[in-house]
């Protein structure tokens, strides 16, 4: 990692709070650690300091997570107004907790215009799942989509690390292979 990636990185760890820096130094420590560099976005739904981790081979970019230090943004429903926002890339995985399928549903639900769900373009092979109560399922595309994730905490971390192994394992295998 260069210096000007770990001065980014030590850049966001000092803006969050104190409680929250511990949880999110492991999330980045992980996605470094499978490969993935920091860089940040100048602006996003009016939010700045955010730190995107990314890989690039054979041509393609693709997106791990995202970590804004503070979600007050605009233009978008965010969660935890005021605190640290993690922003995971999984539709590689199947089977997770109820709040990783709640973030989907939050996505499905505050899509904009017509367009809701997955459109069938097959540039993810692995669309991100919600099913309703009464058995109703939808869909919403996987490709390089980083779900908005509520307030996370240590309790959340293992789960968050193994989505992101899975999510890494299934972008190598599928998207950098083709």
């Amino acid at each position: 990692m260069t210096d000007n990636q770990k001065e980014k990185i030590n850049g966001l760890l000092d803006s969050l709070q104190i409680d929250d820096r511990e949880t999110y130094r492991l999330i980045i420590e992980h996605a470094v650690k499978l490969g993935y560099a920091p860089s940040q976005v100048k602006n996003v739904h009016g939010l700045t300091g955010v730190v995107v981790f990314s890989k690039s081979r054979v041509g393609k970019v693709r997106r791990l997570c995202k970590i804004s230090p503070s979600s007050e943004g605009k233009n978008k429903k965010l969660y935890n107004t005021g605190k640290p926002l993690l922003s995971l890339s999984f539709s590689a995985t199947k089977n997770y907790s109820d709040m990783f399928h709640e973030a989907v549903r939050q996505e499905y639900e505050t899509l904009k215009g017509g367009f809701k769900g997955c459109k069938g373009c097959n540039s993810c092979a692995s669309p991100y799942v919600y099913r309703y109560p009464d058995g109703k399922t939808v869909l919403c595309c996987g490709g390089d989509k980083l779900m908005e994730l509520p307030q996370i905490g240590m309790e959340n971390l293992d789960e968050i690390k193994d989505m992101m192994k899975s999510q890494d394992d299934f972008f190598e295998y599928n998207i950098f292979t083709t």
